[in-house]
């Protein structure tokens, strides 16, 4: 009778023992001697290789190997595909871990493949103190064919010795020069630890200093370490000697005689300080090698650079009012490789996210799936460093194997961002094959699917839309998923409570009904407790005749409320404003007079009143010539609206034929333009109300946009006659005004920064600037610029005035950088002599008074009608007169107490005197120096001010005067 053919694993060593640092370098193969036999059938279905340890650790690590004909391909982040010599063979399906291999077998693979891959199984171990004892490691194969078969080896790993490890040491620490001479501690956070886990237990410390002279110093700082004599204390008790002492630029060492555990050890690192005798403060890098043996007599060294200097902040981007800045750009101000779109800023504006295909913005794992443009991610920026990362990732940071596709938002506290993807590797069992609602933590790397029923389970559908409730706790969204009984399977509106999971259905009647038709774009009032929405119907409420309209739908109460037809219009989310008083809307129909516009308006109806206001109208109430398109949004004091349109008729000058964005002002009518040679949509304003967000086709906003796709900017909102540095004077206004920022940055990345303004003598306005923004070296001036418009309105059409201002960023150690910011007023010729004759004062001529002539102003006059270079001598006689008043007002208060002396018509008196000063101005002055006269008539009205004070005590009519 033949002998029956062994099969299973055979020749697998019984046990193995390898050498700590062999499998600490990298993995080793376990056995390339150990074959396998197949049942005489073969493999007819799939087989199951696994490969064990028993009571393995996260330092425990299996692998495949690619040798003797193996290789690997990665298809997704936890599956590999498995060759031999170039022919499929299985795939190791090991989710997320290789504390054990997971194979499936491909079907009718033979004896040779399944041994040739046993012999690329391979270990490593990434701890530093192995135990010692021997585990067993498990080869074991199964099919449904047959007994499953198995082999054990038991894997010992010996031990050895490991030098010392440093962390968190150097490698430079930055000081201020004179700190040199008080001492510094050289890294108060440095760790050193002995991976044999001994200890320091008869081991050493040295420190040693390059170049040392005799002016430099080691020595401890106070600690629980001290040094007396030549002795080492530990809280009062020796451990060890004091071998050189660190003066006059020698080592200082010390030789461990207790027990010393790595903790200690590293606080005695932390403790090692040095300073410098020298009368002139190092300005040279100072290189401080340190050098640690343990117990076991290995050794380790590491080094650190000391810097004593000083550096100035530099000066970097200028911005001005309503001069735009790419947002969708690396840190470095790279533009984005693809494009970006769909912003959505956190609620306190340090933060902006928006959709991506640039994949040049972030930097992404290996093997990952990058950024482009059909695998769009959304991407968070930082505005205060720049820098850009992914949140449509996974826990662990790795990208959406799929597309995310926009609509984003961010929580109320700006911790989480919600947003709609497409991939199914973000959580565990995820098989919809559909889009779904995540929510991201930006602190943790947690995410969490939301667009599921209230047991957890997923949606059958797709899912978008989403928007956080006011306080945080719940999201809305749109999904044709139906996650409750009684939905009638149409596209509906739901609310997820985040804390419990359950989920209610928003798009129902009153009488808890689903609608029998598709409801769009949930938005939640400011107090959360109704939702405004889109859906087919009639005034009657949502069903499935009628055109789209928008509704706000109760929360309590259930009652939904007809708001308007959009007419004309793609549904888009309408919005509140911040109050709750007023809903916005994209519609061509007046949902008041049944009135129908040629194009589609941006309407904001009062939910109080029932008034509408068409915010996409000019100044003059003309109603925008073409459509307005995409989202819109109030300020966040709820006085503007912005809002994208192609209208021409906006604003004056609006040729370039594209949308544009657009503020309304809805109590002044006033109307902004934010423009480029391409689209621009989605404005949102940030949280001061002063700039707003957008995306843009235009390549003309910011130099060097040449990625030809459309990009997220931020731009100041600045008033229509201001275009950056440029005022123009507009008559009608109390002031002028511009803004813009400065960035600096300084290589002392612990300093912080002041800001100050030198301004120009004769400045008719007035620039202020502050620090905002001051984190890690970089940070961010605002400065502001106001003018009276009365000192602008003499500058005659045409004529330009600038006006240069330094701004001075100013750090810790008082080392500054200065940037000019020069302002260009420009006249329009609305100054006229009814302007400057407006400082005259009538009155009864004087019949005399004591202190008050009938001088005929020989100085002023004189000094008038020539070259006004030096105004000196006007106001010399000016203050002159003005002394001269306040004497006669003193002598006239004391006649009128003491001797009840008749009126003396002092206001006719002053009154005589400065109508003799316009006179004077306006007859010699005005036509050739007009920036004289408005300089003389604000002296002047400061003049009647002050005589007010004097005599209103004792004269009624000193009022009228002023």
């Amino acid at each position: 009778m033949a002998a029956k053919a062994k099969t299973g694993f055979s020749g697998l060593d019984r046990s193995k023992t390898l050498a700590e640092n062999t499998v600490n370098a990298g993995p080793v193969v376990l056995d390339s001697n150990v074959t396998f036999a197949a049942p005489p059938n073969g493999f007819a279905s799939n087989a199951f290789f696994d490969v064990r340890m028993a009571n393995s650790t996260t330092l425990d690590h299996f692998s495949i190997s690619e040798v003797g004909g193996i290789t690997l391909v990665d298809t997704t982040a936890q599956t590999s595909s498995i060759f031999y010599n170039g022919k499929h063979i299985g795939w190791e399906t090991s989710a997320g871990t290789d504390q054990y291999l997971s194979i499936i077998l491909e079907t009718g693979v033979t004896n040779e493949e399944v041994t040739a891959l046993a012999r690329a199984i391979a270990y490593s171990y990434s701890g530093d103190a192995p135990s010692g004892a021997a585990r067993a490691v498990t080869f074991s194969l199964s099919f449904s064919e047959g007994p499953a078969s198995s082999a054990s080896m038991r894997l010992k790993l010996k031990p050895e010795g490991d030098a010392p490890k440093f962390s968190d040491l150097g490698p430079t620490q930055e000081f201020r020069p004179s700190a040199a001479e008080a001492g510094v501690v050289i890294d108060s956070d440095a760790h050193v630890a002995n991976p044999d886990g001994t200890g320091f237990k008869k081991g050493k410390l040295s420190v040693h200093l390059a170049g040392g002279t005799s002016t430099d110093e080691f020595y401890l700082s106070s600690g629980a370490f001290s040094i007396t004599g030549t002795k080492l204390y530990l809280d009062g008790k020796q451990v060890g000697t004091v071998s050189a002492n660190g003066l006059s630029g020698h080592d200082l060492a010390f030789t461990l005689k207790s027990a010393i555990s790595d903790a200690q050890m590293s606080a005695l690192l932390d403790q090692v300080s040095y300073r410098s005798t020298s009368s002139t403060a190092p300005t040279n890098a100072r290189d401080v090698t340190f050098t640690v043996t343990d117990a076991d007599k290995g050794v380790a060294s590491a080094h650190v650079s000391l810097s004593f200097e000083t550096h100035a902040p530099t000066i970097g981007v200028t911005s001005w009012a309503g001069d735009p800045v790419l947002l969708s750009a690396t840190a470095a101000g790279q533009p984005g490789s693809g494009a970006s779109s769909m912003p959505a800023i956190s609620p306190d504006g340090s933060k902006v996210a928006f959709l991506s295909g640039a994949g040049n913005l972030v930097s992404v794992p290996a093997g990952g799936f990058f950024p482009s443009g059909t695998n769009q991610q959304v991407m968070v920026k930082d505005r205060v460093t720049g820098d850009v990362v992914i949140v449509s990732s996974d826990a662990q940071g790795r990208v959406g194997n799929d597309m995310s596709t926009g609509d984003i938002a961010f929580s109320p506290d700006g911790r989480k961002v919600a947003f709609v993807s497409l991939a199914n590797n973000l959580v565990q069992g995820d098989t919809n094959g559909a889009a779904d609602v995540f929510i991201k933590d930006l602190d943790t790397g947690a995410i969490t699917r939301v667009s599921t029923g209230a047991n957890g389970g997923q949606g059958t559908s797709s899912s978008d839309r989403p928007v956080f409730s006011p306080d945080g706790t719940k999201i809305a969204f749109q999904s044709n998923s139906q996650f409750v009984a009684g939905d009638t399977g149409h596209t509906d509106l739901f609310v997820k409570d985040l804390s419990t999971g359950a989920i209610t259905l928003v798009s129902t009647n009153a009488g808890g009904k689903a609608f029998e038709t598709d409801s769009y774009d949930p938005v939640f009032s400011p107090d959360g407790t109704k939702i405004a929405f889109a859906a087919t119907g009639s005034e009657a409420g949502p069903g499935v005749a009628g055109p789209y309209a928008y509704y706000i739908k109760d929360l309590a109460t259930g009652e939904v409320t007809f708001v308007s037809y959009a007419a004309g219009s793609r549904p888009i989310a309408p919005v509140f404003s911040p109050d709750g008083s007023k809903l916005a809307f994209l519609s061509s129909r007046n949902p008041n007079s049944d009135s129908q516009y040629d194009k589609v308006q941006v309407l904001v109806k009062d939910l109080v009143t029932n008034d509408v206001t068409v915010a996409s109208a000019n100044l003059q109430g003309d109603v925008a010539n073409n459509p307005s398109y995409g989202k819109i949004a109030f300020s966040p004091d709820g006085t503007k609206v912005a809002f994208g349109s192609s209208g021409s008729n906006l604003v004056v000058g609006d040729d370039n034929g594209w949308t544009d964005i657009f503020v309304k002002d809805l109590a002044t009518g006033v109307i902004t333009r934010v423009a480029g040679d391409g689209s621009s949509i989605s404005p949102v304003f940030t949280p001061d109300g002063q700039q707003i967000v957008f995306q843009s086709d235009a390549s003309n906003l910011v130099a060097g946009d040449t990625n030809g796709a459309s990009d997220i900017f931020i731009a100041s909102i600045g008033a229509p006659n201001v275009h950056g540095p440029v005022i123009i004077d507009q008559s009608g206004l109390k002031s002028l005004a511009t803004t813009g920022t400065i960035q600096f940055a300084d290589a002392d990345t612990s300093d912080t920064h002041t800001a100050s303004v030198t301004s120009p003598t004769d400045a008719l306005g007035t620039l202020t600037a502050r620090v905002v923004s001051d984190v890690n070296g970089a940070g961010i001036i605002q400065w502001s610029y106001a003018v009276d418009e009365a000192k602008v309105a003499p500058l005659a059409e045409g004529e330009t005035r600038a006006e240069t201002f330094v701004v001075r960023v100013t750090d810790t150690s008082g080392a500054a950088a200065t940037q000019d910011v020069t302002i260009t007023l420009v006249g329009t010729g609305g100054g006229t002599a009814s302007r400057v004759s407006a400082f005259s004062v009538s009155g009864e001529p004087a019949s005399g008074t004591d202190g008050i002539t009938s001088d005929p102003f020989a100085t002023l006059k004189a000094a008038a009608s020539g070259a006004p270079d030096d105004l000196s001598a006007v106001f010399a006689a000016l203050e002159a007169r003005a002394e001269g008043l306040i004497d006669a007002a003193a002598h006239a208060h004391g006649a009128l107490a003491t001797a009840h002396m008749p009126e003396l018509h002092l206001p006719a008196a002053v009154a005589d005197y400065l109508d003799a000063i316009g006179s004077a101005i306006l007859d010699h002055a005005q036509a050739e120096h007009p920036a004289l006269v408005h300089e003389l008539a604000s002296r002047a009205e400061a003049l009647a001010a002050h005589v007010h004070e004097v005599l209103h005590p004792v004269h009624g009519s000193a009022d009228a005067l002023v």
